[in-house]
């Protein structure tokens, strides 16, 4: 495991690590695995931003919240580890 590195703890979904991200992926990997998240993310967003709010319930939009959040935490981790991959 010493090639590996946790994410960040909002990444993880629970108390102890179990997402990790590999040490000698190379900066333009970590980069492309960010903008991928962010990419979904404003996916989501776009997708979001033409319902009718009479459509969803409250369970709805706080799934759809959540998932959001996964997804910006995970790519603030990778973003993070590209930069100290230079």
């Amino acid at each position: 495991m010493a090639n590996f590195m946790a994410l960040e703890s909002g990444s993880q979904g629970c108390s102890k690590p179990v997402l990790f991200l590999d040490r000698s992926a190379s900066q333009a990997s970590l980069f492309d695995a960010a903008e991928w998240r962010l990419g979904a993310v404003q996916d989501l967003l776009t997708a979001l931003s033409t319902c009718v709010t009479e459509d969803a319930g409250p369970r709805d939009v706080a799934n759809v919240s959540r998932a959001l959040l996964l997804l910006v935490q995970d790519a603030e981790s990778l973003l993070g580890a590209a930069r100290r991959a230079s």
